[in-house]
This record gives C-alpha cells, sequence and structure tokens, in this order.
C-alpha cells in the first residue's frame, strides 16, 4: 500500500516537472529532457528546414542546448523563444551568453496561449513534447496562427498516445490528442493542416524497462 502511495507521489512530482520544471530538482529536469529529446529536435529540424534569415519561434526550449543545431542549419537565422519556466529561461540565458549578447537569440519567459509577440512576426513555430500540457490547444493554435506570418508554418513534434502511456506519470496532468483532434483545432484555428510526418525512435529506457516509442510532426501553415 505505502510502496504504491509513494510510486504514484512520486510520478506526480514527474508529471509536475515535465510541464514545469523548477527549483533544484527542474535543472535536473532540464538536462533530462535534453537525453529524451534531442533525437526529436534533430528530426525537428529536418521536417522544418530552416532557411536563410527565417524569424523563428519555439516553445518551450528548457535549458536552451539546441540553439546551437538551429544556427548552423542556415545563415541569418533569428530565433526567439518562449518558456513556462522560469528555472529553464535562467538556464538557457547561462548556456547562450553569446548568442544572446549579439541578438541572434532572444529569451522570454511566458505562456504560448498569450504570446507576447506582435501579429506576422514569425516564418517558423515549433515545439517539442508541449502540447500535452495545453488545457485548450484552440486557444495555443490561435495565437500560433495570430503571429506566423501569411504563409508561415508551425510544426508540433510529439510522441503518440499509445508510447506515452507506457511511461506511467503520464497519467498525471497530460492531454493527448489523435490525429483527427489536431486536424480539427487546427481548422478551428486557422490554420491549414499540411501534413504528419511519423518517425520511430530510438528505445527509450525508463526505470530499467526498454520502451519502443513512435513519435510524429504535426505541420501547419497559415494561410496567405
Amino acid at each position: 500500500m505505502f510502496k504504491k502511495f509513494f510510486q504514484r507521489l512520486k510520478f506526480k512530482m514527474m508529471a509536475k516537472q515535465l510541464r514545469r520544471p523548477s527549483g533544484m530538482m527542474g535543472g535536473k529536469v532540464g538536462s533530462m529532457m535534453n537525453k529524451a529529446n534531442e533525437f526529436l529536435y534533430d528530426f525537428t529540424l529536418d521536417v522544418m528546414q530552416p532557411a536563410n534569415n527565417d524569424a523563428i519561434l519555439e516553445i518551450g526550449f528548457g535549458n536552451g542546448k539546441f540553439f546551437d543545431k538551429m544556427f548552423s542549419k542556415a545563415e541569418g537565422v533569428k530565433i526567439t523563444g518562449l518558456d513556462f519556466s522560469e528555472t529553464m529561461l535562467y538556464a538557457a540565458k547561462e548556456n547562450n551568453k553569446e548568442a544572446v549578447a549579439n541578438g541572434k537569440l532572444s529569451l522570454q519567459f511566458g505562456s504560448s496561449d498569450k504570446l507576447p509577440f506582435p501579429d506576422n512576426s514569425f516564418d517558423k513555430i515549433f515545439c517539442i513534447n508541449v502540447v500535452y500540457f495545453w488545457d485548450e490547444p484552440i486557444v495555443h493554435l490561435k495565437e500560433m496562427q495570430r503571429v506566423l506570418k501569411p504563409g508561415g508554418r508551425f510544426y508540433a513534434t510529439v510522441r503518440t498516445k499509445e508510447s506515452m502511456l507506457k511511461m506511467p506519470f503520464t497519467k498525471y496532468g497530460f492531454s493527448f490528442y489523435e490525429s483527427d483532434n489536431w486536424k480539427t483545432f487546427l481548422n478551428e484555428a486557422g490554420l491549414i493542416f499540411i501534413e504528419e510526418k511519423p518517425v520511430n525512435e530510438p528505445v527509450v529506457e525508463f526505470e530499467d524497462n526498454k520502451i519502443s516509442v513512435q513519435s510524429l510532426c504535426v505541420v501547419a501553415e497559415k494561410k496567405l
């Protein structure tokens, strides 16, 4: 009985930290997310194909360890990041002092349901393993639509519901959306569904268990 209670408590705390890393544990969670998300970051960049002089917004950048990957993809890229965790914002600024100082990178604290940016600001917006925490996805997607330039694209990379449910902490505060949900949400937000690109990740280890994981990148576009 007590073992199950403490196990549930551990999973609830893990889920809370993944939603919004904070404090000393938040720093450790940021490092853990780097290991868990690097494959998906590379995959998303391959799908997104940053172009020279793109203005790109990342939602939920964590500790910012992967911004250099984006800068290496194209010339003159200007990156903006928004994160809901002050702990991650501080870590990302520390990890990217030069890029912030020379104006290539701008990092802000905030939530994606109220983006602090003008209309028609970005060529591309992306997020990785973030949408599970959107309680009202259409509200967030409408904000993506607002700040994208006409013809700009939004990329959301997520693990499939079947894959996520293999991880016990996802029972606490995670939301999952199927393909049909995405198409409905995007349409209501004024975005055009373009495609869904699947990928099989390397085997993930969680508490000595090896888990096969499938992910996908949902791509949508703002009307011209």
